[in-house]
């Protein structure tokens, strides 16, 4: 709160994360974060992988997504989940992936993600929470429907739930896998889904993102 005291404005991520910072200081303004978006071709969704992105750790919870694997992987044998990604709990996922057996796939980090990207037919987020994040309109941009679960903030102010992507209430596991076999049954509805999502996209490129940090300075330095 001290510090709160000395400024003039608090940019927040997501309108959701805004809520909660006026409860402490009146001067809140939304800027989402600007997004590196894919420039060449989109994903032709037939790809038979599924993939997650992010850090092996407590918030990204990569082994909710080997639970609801282990769901639908039955259905769908010829099917493959990549995970991409490092951190603490690598171990434990690789000892999981091992005793499964069910197409899952550990990856190290790569500086080519937009080609994985491209090489895939859906995303999917497993996140405790997600104060924005920049996998989900990264994939949207190469074309991907997102299944995510509805955490705090981040999800629900990128996806629009049936439009450009699927929002999942926190911990349903049952409902995740049912939206995912759900996309994997139909490739319609994944283009559908994807074309939906490029748009969406685009509103996080530089050009919609820049000119709303040049307005909040200009405002802030005439106050």
């Amino acid at each position: 709160r001290k510090g709160l005291s000395k400024a003039q404005m608090i940019v927040a991520l997501t309108e959701g994360d805004a809520v909660e910072w006026r409860k402490a200081f009146p001067h809140v303004c939304v800027i989402p974060n600007m997004v590196h978006l894919n420039e060449g071709k989109l994903s032709t969704l037939d790809h038979k992988r599924v993939l997650w992105v992010g850090r092996f750790d407590y918030q990204k919870r990569p082994m909710e997504m080997i639970e609801i694997w282990k769901k639908l992987y039955p259905q769908f044998p010829d099917w493959h989940l990549d995970i991409y990604g490092e951190g603490e709990l690598h171990q434990q996922l690789e000892d999981a992936v091992q005793s499964l057996g069910m197409n899952i796939h550990i990856h190290q980090p790569t500086d080519w993600i937009f080609d994985v990207y491209r090489n895939s037919s859906i995303l999917v987020s497993t996140s405790l929470f997600e104060p924005f994040g920049l996998v989900i309109p990264e994939a949207m941009s190469c074309g991907l429907p997102v299944v995510a679960y509805n955490s705090r903030y981040g999800p629900a102010n990128i996806v629009n739930d049936g439009q450009n992507g699927i929002l999942v209430p926190m911990d349903d596991q049952q409902s995740f896998a049912k939206q995912v076999i759900h996309l994997m049954s139909d490739i319609d509805l994944r283009h559908q889904i994807g074309e939906a999502a490029v748009i969406s996209a685009q509103s996080y490129s530089a050009e919609k993102i820049m000119p709303q940090w040049q307005k909040l300075l200009l405002c802030t330095k005439s106050q």
